[in-house]
């Protein structure tokens, strides 16, 4: 037995979110389809429950979709403020402008989430005949161009709703974030 139980708690949890992460990794990887990664900034307020409080937060994340059609399974992690490590695994759809919503489970800390996102100029424009003949020469195509796009998501805690303290959610209600999201092959 532990003298510190509930560090014990928090090091089970933090296992458990990397475990997770690791195994939806490895299985991203073994489906066919189109995928591409990204890396995102993210900014958000998280309400805190107890004490009633707003409460900033924010994290560098690592993330991977996979894409059958515009469909796509999303997994991404990293590290954040105030949890140290976070992880979210989603499906979206993907439409003919770029924008997508996609929807899924932060699993630590324990959130639902919807999410849109909304590509940048970058992204949309059209691609001159010399720069294509460029990229030809690389071997590469339009879809190569890194681009960006704006991601805004909106969570809520299953246990935070209740009004319980709870570790896994650290205590959140609900989180509203924005993200700048930056692609590459």
């Amino acid at each position: 037995m532990s003298l510190f139980p509930k560090q014990n708690l928090i090091q089970s949890k933090w296992l458990l979110t990397l475990g997770l992460w690791g195994l939806l990794s490895i299985g991203m990887t073994a489906q066919e389809g189109t995928k591409r990664g990204y890396i995102e900034s993210n900014w958000g307020l998280a309400w805190i429950s107890d004490p009633d409080v707003l409460f900033p937060g924010t994290s560098l994340l690592i993330g991977k979709q996979v894409f059958r059609g515009n469909t796509y399974a999303e997994l991404q992690g990293g590290l954040a403020f105030p949890s140290v490590l976070t992880a979210k695994v989603g499906i979206g759809q993907q439409g003919n402008s770029g924008n997508h919503f996609s929807a899924g489970v932060r699993i630590f800390p324990l959130h639902v989430y919807l999410q849109t996102g909304f590509p940048t100029k970058q992204c949309q424009r059209e691609v001159g005949k010399a720069k294509l003949r460029r990229l030809e020469k690389r071997g590469k195509t339009k879809d190569d161009i890194h681009c960006s796009e704006w991601v805004f998501s909106m969570e809520l805690s299953p246990v935070g709703l209740t009004g319980r303290e709870s570790t896994i959610s650290l205590n959140s209600v609900a989180l509203l974030t924005a993200a700048k999201r930056w692609y590459f092959n």
